[in-house]
């Protein structure tokens, strides 16, 4: 999204974490495009600020999203992370606000099938994830004004080269025995490629009757479960996916994993494969002028050239990102707590 941005003409600042601005090789040559780069976190509300002055549009894609992190990383980051942003770059003086939000805001056990943007569930989402991206998703609705417009873009599960959060998870699975898909692997799954998902944000940041409005932003490729999978796993050189089982016995002992905190596929992983979800698009093709314009074999290829590159599912899973541990949130609540302490 970055060298997007970059690419397009716009004068970008880039806020960043200390070790990702060590982990990123090339980040001095985006900076030698023009980038400019703040060094902190969403915990760190006057380093937002700093950061989001002089621009007109804050882009906010930090979160932490999997559905295994602890409950404490996933409010600090996700839910107070997102109002520090929502809040500070208000302050700043920036006119839009693009947020990265998710279909899992509405994640149940159940089929979730041409779902639009107004459809809610009853009762909360299915994960403490999907809940927390619920609740981010409220604040930063709520925020919005005639001067500070807020557009929520809500992509179903992004894939595509460079993740380093899922896709070492699944590479792991695969070469254990194969990905499994429970059920008959003929139900409905909901993507996002990640260059379809780049595209809907700058169309996001022009698009004149967005503000205030909520999007899906979905591959609109229908796509079978089982078909998914496999190649997604043709793609990364794993083997074929494993299809079939019950629905509610995965789901069972999914449930049971989950409670005891054992490794192994939770509730969020069978419902994401087992159960049919689509989600309707038309108010992001009527108002952003989205068309999914990158096509799923396209994607595939460039998943297997970055797989390739990087040695294979091996070398994937060989870079995963670890998730935040709750003594680096408790780190970052402290200072935190420092600073609005000395503020006052």
């Amino acid at each position: 999204m970055l060298r997007r941005a970059l690419a397009d003409g716009h004068r970008v600042h880039a806020l960043v974490r200390r070790s990702q601005v060590s982990r990123l090789e090339d980040w001095g040559a985006l900076k030698k495009h023009g980038a400019t780069v703040f060094e902190g976190h969403v915990g760190d509300p006057r380093a937002i600020e700093q950061a989001a002055r002089g621009c007109d549009v804050a882009i906010h894609a930090a979160a932490v999203a999997s559905h295994r992190a602890p409950s404490r990383v996933l409010g600090w980051v996700n839910v107070a992370g997102t109002s520090n942003v929502a809040r500070a770059v208000k302050r700043a003086g920036c006119q839009r606000m693009i947020h990265l939000s998710c279909t899992d805001v509405t994640l149940c056990n159940q089929k979730r099938v041409n779902w639009n943007e107004d459809r809610d569930l009853i009762g909360e989402p299915l994960d403490a994830h999907a809940h927390s991206k619920r609740q981010a998703e409220e604040i930063v609705v709520g925020l919005g004004t005639t001067e500070f417009q807020t557009v929520v873009l809500r992509p179903a599960t992004v894939w595509g080269p460079g993740d380093l959060r899922g896709l070492p998870e699944l590479c792991a699975e695969g070469l254990a025995g194969g990905v499994y898909v429970p059920g008959r692997g003929d139900n409905l799954v909901a993507a996002t490629y990640i260059e379809n998902l780049v595209d809907a944000v700058f169309m996001a940041i022009g698009a004149p009757d967005a503000g205030g409005a909520i999007y899906h932003i979905v591959d609109n490729e229908l796509t079978l479960a089982g078909e998914y999978y496999r190649e997604l796993s043709d793609a990364l050189g794993l083997p074929s996916p494993r299809i079939g089982g019950a629905y509610s016995i995965a789901y069972a002992r999914a449930w049971l994993r989950h409670r005891r905190g054992r490794p192994g596929l939770w509730p969020t992983d069978i419902v994401r494969r087992g159960r049919s979800a689509s989600f309707d698009q038309q108010r992001a093709i009527r108002e952003l002028g989205y068309s999914s314009a990158h096509r799923r074999a396209e994607g595939l290829e460039a998943l297997g050239a970055w797989a390739r590159e990087l040695g294979g599912p091996e070398g994937i899973f060989a870079r995963r990102r670890l998730l935040p541990k709750d003594s680096e949130v408790e780190e970052q609540i402290r200072l935190a707590d420092q600073d609005s302490a000395g503020g006052a």
